[in-house]
């Protein structure tokens, strides 16, 4: 009978020690626009660890610049060379705290979403938004609206995602916008809120106008420069006129 017992007893196969790498901490750096500066670290076993990670950050610790401080731009790493993580910029919002600051009272806020595509094929969903001087009617602002959207979709597929994520990080875009909606009404700010890369599936919203001169507008924009809304007394009539 002993004999039986100990014939039943399992037989407890030992288990091969588990070789575990060792963690070491591996940079995180921006793309070419912002210098390829070093933007963070992570903790991971192999460098290629990093691929997906996201980080975000405020655009005054990337530019130095205060009145960027309220911007944040979003990274993630997609792909790895000399042991670092490579970013591209896939996000640029606007805190909402600082749009509520510049709304006051006897002046409208004008916003629009749609979705526009790059000249390389990126899908964008942007949502700008402008403020105007005065207050105004509802028709002035839909021709506010239909000019901002028709301006930005039309300069959106003349250039590559890059240089629209460049030009709306030194606020030459928001300049055009601007500077495209101005003989409709005085505007007294122009933001782009939200810009991020959406899915390449997604159905594009906003389409570009073939007889909009792009370059023209953004060059005009350059030479007048910033420039002061017209007192109230040289506030000019509302009016509206449609988009073509």
């Amino acid at each position: 009978m002993a004999e039986e017992k100990e014939s039943k007893k399992p037989i407890v196969k030992k288990k091969a020690p588990i070789s575990k790498k060792k963690k070491a901490w591996f940079q995180i750096v921006a793309p070419e626009l912002f210098g390829k500066a070093v933007i963070g670290e992570t903790l991971v076993e192999d460098a290629k660890q990093t691929m997906g990670k996201t980080i975000g950050l405020s655009l005054m610790s990337l530019t130095g610049d205060m009145k960027k401080q309220n911007v944040t731009v979003t990274f993630v790493v997609d792909k790895v060379a000399e042991g670092k993580g490579q970013t591209t910029a896939v996000r640029y919002d606007i805190a909402p705290s600082s749009i509520k600051r510049l709304v006051r009272r006897g002046r409208e806020r004008v916003d629009a979403s749609f979705i526009c595509e790059t000249k390389d094929g990126v899908k964008l969903a942007i949502k700008p938004f402008l403020l105007t001087a005065y207050e105004t009617n509802r028709s002035t602002l839909t021709a506010i609206r239909k000019y901002a959207i028709a301006f930005i979709a039309t300069y959106v597929s003349q250039n590559d995602y890059d240089t629209v994520f460049k030009d709306a990080v030194t606020g030459r875009l928001q300049a055009g916008v601007r500077e495209a909606v101005r003989h409709v009404y005085p505007i007294r700010a122009s933001e782009i809120r939200i810009m991020h890369i959406t899915k390449p599936t997604a159905k594009v919203t906003a389409l570009p106008h073939a007889s909009m001169n792009v370059e023209q507008i953004m060059q005009g924009s350059q030479n007048r420069g910033p420039r002061r809304a017209p007192m109230r007394s040289e506030a000019p009539q509302q009016s509206a006129e449609a988009a073509e």
